[in-house]
Protein backbone atom coordinates (compact mmCIF):
# COMPACT_ATOMS: atom_id res chain seq x y z
CA UNK A 1 0.00 0.00 0.00
CA UNK A 2 2.70 2.26 0.85
CA UNK A 3 4.51 1.81 -2.60
CA UNK A 4 0.92 2.64 -4.73
CA UNK A 5 0.80 5.87 -2.49
CA UNK A 6 4.25 6.80 -3.49
CA UNK A 7 3.44 6.33 -7.10
CA UNK A 8 0.36 8.32 -6.74
CA UNK A 9 2.48 11.46 -4.82
CA UNK A 10 4.95 11.48 -7.46
CA UNK A 11 2.61 11.26 -10.75
CA UNK A 12 0.84 14.48 -8.80
CA UNK A 13 4.58 15.60 -8.30
CA UNK A 14 5.14 15.61 -11.74
CA UNK A 15 2.17 16.89 -13.80
CA UNK A 16 2.69 19.99 -11.21
CA UNK A 17 5.82 20.21 -12.13
CA UNK A 18 4.94 19.89 -16.12
CA UNK A 19 2.15 22.53 -15.52
CA UNK A 20 4.64 24.80 -14.12
CA UNK A 21 7.14 24.51 -17.26
CA UNK A 22 7.65 27.65 -19.12
CA UNK A 23 5.81 27.22 -22.45
CA UNK A 24 8.25 29.39 -24.37
CA UNK A 25 11.99 28.98 -24.41
CA UNK A 26 14.65 30.67 -26.75
CA UNK A 27 18.12 29.26 -27.86
CA UNK A 28 20.74 30.75 -29.49
CA UNK A 29 23.13 28.39 -31.86
CA UNK A 30 25.98 28.19 -34.10
CA UNK A 31 26.42 25.58 -36.52
CA UNK A 32 29.71 24.95 -38.35
CA UNK A 33 31.06 23.54 -41.25
CA UNK A 34 33.88 23.31 -42.57
CA UNK A 35 37.23 22.24 -44.15
CA UNK A 36 40.46 21.84 -42.57
CA UNK A 37 44.00 21.83 -43.72
CA UNK A 38 46.22 19.49 -41.58
CA UNK A 39 50.18 19.56 -40.58
CA UNK A 40 51.89 16.80 -39.14
CA UNK A 41 54.34 16.27 -36.39
CA UNK A 42 57.17 16.98 -39.13
CA UNK A 43 57.00 19.56 -41.68
CA UNK A 44 57.16 17.73 -44.88
CA UNK A 45 55.33 17.17 -48.17
CA UNK A 46 53.84 14.19 -47.36
CA UNK A 47 52.82 15.50 -43.68
CA UNK A 48 49.79 17.41 -45.07
CA UNK A 49 46.39 16.52 -45.49
CA UNK A 50 42.76 17.72 -45.80
CA UNK A 51 39.46 16.60 -44.17
CA UNK A 52 36.38 18.28 -42.91
CA UNK A 53 34.50 19.63 -39.73
CA UNK A 54 31.36 19.89 -38.29
CA UNK A 55 29.96 21.16 -34.96
CA UNK A 56 26.80 22.89 -33.27
CA UNK A 57 27.17 25.17 -30.12
CA UNK A 58 24.68 26.87 -28.17
CA UNK A 59 24.93 29.80 -26.28
CA UNK A 60 24.50 29.45 -22.25
CA UNK A 61 22.38 32.89 -23.00
CA UNK A 62 20.42 32.98 -25.75
CA UNK A 63 19.78 36.80 -25.04
CA UNK A 64 23.23 37.92 -26.49
CA UNK A 65 24.15 37.60 -29.45
CA UNK A 66 28.22 37.19 -28.00
CA UNK A 67 29.20 35.17 -25.39
CA UNK A 68 30.47 31.59 -23.51
CA UNK A 69 29.50 28.26 -25.97
CA UNK A 70 29.00 24.88 -25.24
CA UNK A 71 29.46 22.20 -27.65
CA UNK A 72 28.27 18.31 -27.13
CA UNK A 73 29.92 15.77 -29.63
CA UNK A 74 31.38 16.58 -33.01
CA UNK A 75 34.39 15.09 -34.79
CA UNK A 76 36.98 15.56 -37.20
CA UNK A 77 36.18 13.36 -40.07
CA UNK A 78 38.92 10.93 -40.64
CA UNK A 79 42.03 12.36 -43.06
CA UNK A 80 45.52 10.68 -43.75
CA UNK A 81 48.73 12.18 -42.68
CA UNK A 82 51.88 10.48 -43.46
CA UNK A 83 50.46 6.82 -43.87
CA UNK A 84 48.81 7.61 -40.88
CA UNK A 85 44.57 8.03 -40.64
CA UNK A 86 43.79 10.48 -38.09
CA UNK A 87 40.13 10.76 -36.15
CA UNK A 88 39.03 12.78 -33.40
CA UNK A 89 35.86 12.60 -31.87
CA UNK A 90 34.77 15.74 -29.65
CA UNK A 91 33.18 15.26 -26.71
CA UNK A 92 32.82 18.35 -24.92
CA UNK A 93 33.80 21.99 -26.25
CA UNK A 94 33.50 25.25 -24.33
CA UNK A 95 34.21 28.75 -25.70
CA UNK A 96 33.68 32.55 -26.48
CA UNK A 97 32.51 34.29 -29.40
CA UNK A 98 31.55 37.94 -29.51
CA UNK A 99 32.62 40.85 -32.55
CA UNK A 100 34.75 43.10 -31.73
CA UNK A 101 34.73 45.60 -34.24
CA UNK A 102 32.08 45.64 -36.94
CA UNK A 103 32.20 43.08 -39.30
CA UNK A 104 34.73 41.46 -37.13
CA UNK A 105 35.02 39.01 -34.61
CA UNK A 106 37.04 36.65 -32.44
CA UNK A 107 36.42 32.82 -31.60
CA UNK A 108 38.33 31.03 -28.42
CA UNK A 109 37.46 27.87 -27.87
CA UNK A 110 38.46 24.50 -25.83
CA UNK A 111 37.73 20.93 -26.84
CA UNK A 112 38.84 17.85 -24.83
CA UNK A 113 39.25 15.29 -27.87
CA UNK A 114 39.40 11.27 -27.84
CA UNK A 115 41.54 10.20 -30.87
CA UNK A 116 42.75 7.68 -33.11
CA UNK A 117 45.73 6.98 -35.04
CA UNK A 118 45.86 3.77 -37.14
CA UNK A 119 48.48 2.98 -39.88
CA UNK A 120 47.18 1.52 -43.25
CA UNK A 121 49.41 -1.38 -43.47
CA UNK A 122 49.36 -3.09 -40.22
CA UNK A 123 47.38 -3.99 -36.85
CA UNK A 124 48.91 -0.95 -35.34
CA UNK A 125 46.85 1.29 -33.74
CA UNK A 126 46.52 4.09 -30.60
CA UNK A 127 43.45 5.72 -28.93
CA UNK A 128 44.41 8.49 -26.20
CA UNK A 129 43.00 11.85 -24.60
CA UNK A 130 43.81 14.99 -25.98
CA UNK A 131 42.86 18.55 -26.44
CA UNK A 132 41.98 20.80 -28.92
CA UNK A 133 42.20 24.66 -28.25
CA UNK A 134 41.63 26.83 -30.84
CA UNK A 135 41.90 30.92 -31.55
CA UNK A 136 40.04 31.90 -35.00
CA UNK A 137 38.82 35.13 -36.29
CA UNK A 138 35.23 35.65 -38.37
CA UNK A 139 33.81 38.04 -40.84
CA UNK A 140 30.28 38.85 -40.31
CA UNK A 141 28.30 38.24 -43.61
CA UNK A 142 24.94 38.99 -42.50
CA UNK A 143 22.50 38.39 -39.79
CA UNK A 144 22.63 34.44 -40.96
CA UNK A 145 25.93 33.91 -41.96
CA UNK A 146 29.67 34.14 -40.96
CA UNK A 147 32.73 32.86 -42.04
CA UNK A 148 35.39 31.76 -40.06
CA UNK A 149 39.49 31.13 -40.43
CA UNK A 150 40.86 29.71 -37.56
CA UNK A 151 44.09 27.34 -35.96
CA UNK A 152 43.94 24.45 -33.75
CA UNK A 153 46.88 22.43 -32.62
CA UNK A 154 46.08 18.73 -31.33
CA UNK A 155 47.89 17.99 -28.04
CA UNK A 156 48.34 14.88 -26.79
CA UNK A 157 47.69 14.09 -23.24
CA UNK A 158 47.37 10.86 -22.13
CA UNK A 159 47.50 7.25 -23.96
CA UNK A 160 44.39 4.73 -23.11
CA UNK A 161 45.65 1.81 -25.12
CA UNK A 162 47.43 0.86 -28.37
CA UNK A 163 51.07 0.94 -29.62
CA UNK A 164 53.18 3.56 -30.30
CA UNK A 165 52.47 5.43 -33.64
CA UNK A 166 53.43 8.84 -35.01
CA UNK A 167 51.02 11.77 -35.65
CA UNK A 168 50.13 12.06 -32.20
CA UNK A 169 49.89 16.40 -32.21
CA UNK A 170 48.97 18.19 -35.36
CA UNK A 171 47.99 21.14 -36.78
CA UNK A 172 44.49 22.15 -38.20
CA UNK A 173 44.17 25.19 -40.43
CA UNK A 174 40.56 25.59 -40.67
CA UNK A 175 37.81 27.59 -43.21
CA UNK A 176 34.32 27.05 -41.99
CA UNK A 177 30.69 28.88 -42.67
CA UNK A 178 29.30 29.96 -39.77
CA UNK A 179 25.33 29.45 -39.77
CA UNK A 180 23.32 31.53 -37.01
CA UNK A 181 20.29 30.83 -35.15
CA UNK A 182 18.19 32.37 -33.01
CA UNK A 183 14.97 30.64 -31.90
CA UNK A 184 11.98 31.18 -29.98
CA UNK A 185 10.50 27.36 -29.19
CA UNK A 186 6.78 27.55 -28.04
CA UNK A 187 4.92 24.58 -26.50
CA UNK A 188 1.67 23.74 -27.45
CA UNK A 189 -1.20 21.71 -26.15
CA UNK A 190 -1.68 17.80 -27.53
CA UNK A 191 -4.86 19.25 -29.27
CA UNK A 192 -4.19 22.76 -30.21
CA UNK A 193 -3.77 23.74 -33.92
CA UNK A 194 -1.01 25.69 -35.58
CA UNK A 195 -2.13 29.42 -36.42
Amino acid sequence: MKRINMIIVLCFLTLTLQAQQNNESYSRTITKFGGSYTIGEAFSLDNFGCGLTSMKYRFFNPFSPGGFYYGLGGADIKRTIGGVFIGNLRPLTVGWRKEIADPLGLDISFTSVLGSRITDNSNNDRFFLGAKPMIGAFFVINDNIDIELAYEPMIHLLNLCGTDISQKTSHDLSLSIVLKQFTLTKKLGWYSTAP
